[in-house]
């Protein structure tokens, strides 16, 4: 009796795998006019339901495996009750639709996924919704590409961007969100991606709760009350992030407020009222980050502890830093961070100040209790004033001070594409200066 050779159940088994799941899917087309919930119900797991141009005036639930995908001008309005649409099984795919007039009760959404793991929601827009998109005890969701805003109101009558309860290993990409409550908020949620997602005019960019594991990186978060709020989590990465112009008077660029096990790297904080807070943290690396711009650099409160600072830049900030009662050393042991306001040398031209920098200056604290003295930021009078309490250390309250501080910027390598934009930005700069003074020169032999 011949057997059959390897290869040939090689190649069947291949066959096999590449074969669709299920042969007998169908596409299917909805016409405006129509109910979109009807088709649902007709329609078999695996089929594809597209949704012509029109206003469809309905709330429907999703309970079988399926992909919705709207044309241009499809939209789904939910008449201001419940959510707009239900996701109630896995592997679902919403897509390129407008989702608008959710209720406003507190989980209702205008896409609501309960239990349900590895949907796709790509490129719709939601707006007039209570929660953007509400994530409850699921997991492995993609959410991509969506733009997402709620009602004209008080943030403390919206509801969030995208608002995951419990569960995990969610990615959220490139989403536009703009006000709401709180941009993104983690509630006891793990293993979370974020990137490139853009988040203004809300109270809170992002909101973490009980949550961990979670990557943060190349996000911009602007105008908002605070751009990241920390709270009782832990093992968290804010990597190459924009967090700018935070101005409220209780902003702050980030806070992190009884939190462990976190990274800060890369990161533009410009132009907040506080840059980032430290309150009762742990374990905490700030490393390589621009603190620019900011009412204050830098804010400790409460007992902070095996915390790390490295090569940090931290340039034009009113008050470079605000200090608690505890001691603290702000460098790693073998470099520390750059202080515009650092005066002193570095004679062996190691690139590091032959004396320690002394954080949170007697005239930082006159500051808090009497703020019309920003007035007289970068004075010679306050710039006399610091060199002498330099040498009358007294005059001080807690130990907090860089051992190793930089006298130079520290190289923050920004991201492969912020590069080639800045070489391509900077490249024209120059050319225009040149061309300046090459005219300002041929002018001034003009005159000779």
């Amino acid at each position: 009796m011949n057997r059959l050779p390897g290869q040939f159940w090689l190649i069947m088994l291949l066959l096999l795998w590449l074969m669709p799941v299920d042969a007998s899917a169908k596409e299917l087309k909805v016409e405006e006019g129509r109910s979109i919930q009807n088709a649902i119900d007709q329609a078999a797991a695996g089929d594809t339901l597209t949704i012509s141009q029109g206003t469809y005036k309905e709330n429907i639930v999703i309970n079988k495996r399926i992909a919705l995908i709207g044309e241009h001008g499809a939209i789904i309005d939910g008449g201001g009750k419940g959510n707009v649409i239900e996701v109630l099984v896995s592997d679902v795919i919403v897509k390129g639709l407008r989702i608008q007039n959710s209720g406003s009760g507190q989980e209702d959404s205008g896409i609501f996924i309960k239990k349900a793991d590895g949907n796709i929601i790509e490129n719709n827009s939601l707006n007039n919704v209570h929660n953007g998109i509400y994530i409850a005890n699921s997991k492995d969701n993609q959410i991509v590409k969506n733009s997402i805003s709620s009602y004209e109101s008080h943030f403390s009558k919206r509801g969030n961007g995208i608002h995951m309860f419990k569960g995990g290993g969610h990615l959220l990409k490139e989403n536009e969100i703009t006000a709401v409550q709180d941009g993104i908020y983690y509630d006891f949620t793990e293993q979370i991606k974020v990137t490139g997602n853009h988040v203004s005019d809300s109270r809170y960019g992002m909101h973490f709760m009980f949550s961990k594991g979670v990557s943060a990186g190349r996000n911009h978060i602007e105008k908002n009350v605070t751009g990241f709020m920390v709270m009782d989590s832990s093992d968290i990465k804010f990597i190459e992030n924009r967090v700018t112009d935070h101005f409220h008077f209780r902003g702050f660029g980030i806070l992190i407020y009884e939190t462990k096990n976190i990274l800060v790297e890369r990161n533009e904080i410009l132009r907040n009222s506080t840059g980032l807070s430290l309150e009762n943290g742990e374990n905490i690396s700030i490393n390589k980050n621009l603190i620019a711009a900011n009412q204050v650099g830098l804010e400790f409160v409460g007992k902070n502890k095996k915390n790390l600072f490295a090569e940090n830049n931290f340039i034009g900030n009113v008050v470079q830093s605000k200090i608690s009662g505890e001691d603290m050393r702000l460098d790693d042991g073998l470099k520390g961070n750059y202080w515009d306001d650092y005066s002193s040398f570095d004679l062996s031209g190691d690139g590091i100040g032959e004396e320690a920098y002394k954080a949170g200056s007697l005239y930082d604290r006159i500051l808090r209790k009497q703020p019309y003295w920003q007035f007289f930021f970068e004075s010679p009078s306050v710039k006399l004033w610091t060199k002498a309490e330099s040498l009358f250390p007294s005059f001080g309250s807690a130990e907090v001070y860089d051992a190793r501080p930089l006298v130079a910027p520290a190289a923050i390598l920004p991201s492969a594409v912020k590069q080639d934009k800045g070489q391509w930005r900077s490249g024209l700069i120059g050319i225009i200066f040149m061309v300046i003074a090459l005219f300002v020169i041929m002018k001034g032999r003009k005159f000779r």
